[in-house]
């Protein structure tokens, strides 16, 4: 029987530790709290959650050129909001990462692609059941393949919301394998996606509901004047969007084969980096977690 695929979406789990883990510094002096979270983040998930195979996704590109060629106002709010959080978060990550590599955990990214994009691909890889980690709701959509649960982070990793297709459908109100319909509609201002002007969670969900899908929604006779004329001007926007907010599925990842480790790739090598970062207790934790899992 396949064991479950655990795919976790690095930025999202180290940006809510950059924000709720107490400020840690290196012995070099350099932040890494972030880190920090980030590597208990995983190791409680491997405790929790027991998977065969575990994958961390990172973005290589957290603006693709090709998203942002196809709707240019994608993420522009993020660059004007250009922080000293997300300063200190990269280079955090790349701590955590090296760590990660050490202990023998798959990294895995796309070039000129996102996280989400990474996952969307390893998630049809994979044989059995699915389950992803992730503060992103864009990652709702891939609960259209019913393998696949998504565990939202409520708070920490300790409290996850079971994201599947019921749950959606309770949610939202929608088919529960209609979430990117419903998103396309809707829009997020927080990725800069204005969605149908005029159509906003409520209506679009009782269009999705009620037509099964959007291209039934486009296609439809019956549709109301009002609607049809907002569907109609942001029609260049529907067409665009699709583009931007499906994750890509057949993005070319490189990555290792997923298979969690009985034991440290390089224990040695995971302990000195504990040491060289001030994060040796995280670093034998995760030595234990997987010499127990």
């Amino acid at each position: 029987m396949d064991g479950v695929t655990l795919l976790i979406d690095c930025a999202s789990l180290a940006y809510r530790a950059y924000h709720s883990v107490p400020p840690l510094r290196s012995p070099d002096g350099g932040p890494v709290h972030a880190a920090l979270g980030l590597l208990n983040f995983v190791s409680k998930l491997i405790e929790d959650r027991r998977p065969s195979h575990l994958h961390i996704a990172l973005d290589a590109d957290w603006r693709p050129a090709f998203r942002v060629a196809a709707l240019p106002s994608y993420k522009t709010q993020r660059l004007a909001d250009d922080s000293a959080a997300e300063d200190e978060v990269g280079p955090q990550i790349v701590i955590a990462v090296e760590l990660l590599e050490a202990a023998g955990i798959s990294v895995a990214s796309a070039v000129g692609f996102e996280a989400e994009d990474v996952i969307a691909a390893l998630a049809r890889r994979a044989t059995g059941a699915v389950e992803i980690v992730t503060g992103d709701r864009d990652l709702y959509a891939l609960v259209a393949d019913p393998r696949v649960v998504v565990l939202y982070t409520l708070r920490g990793v300790s409290e996850l919301a079971h994201v599947d297709q019921a749950y959606i459908a309770r949610k939202y109100g929608i088919p529960g394998d209609r979430y990117l319909d419903f998103a396309l509609l809707r829009g997020d201002p927080s990725d800069g996606l204005p969605g149908v002007r005029g159509i906003g969670e409520k209506t679009a969900a009782l269009l999705i509901s009620r037509y099964g899908s959007l291209e039934a929604l486009l296609a439809a006779r019956d549709v109301a004047s009002g609607v049809r004329a907002k569907l109609d001007a942001d029609a260049a926007y529907l067409a665009a969007a699709r583009a931007v907010v499906a994750p890509v599925a057949d993005c070319p990842v490189s990555a290792g084969d997923g298979a969690v480790p009985a034991a440290p790739r390089d224990g040695p090598l995971l302990a000195a980096l504990g040491v060289r970062y001030g994060l040796t207790a995280a670093a034998a934790r995760l030595a234990d977690v997987l010499l127990q899992a």
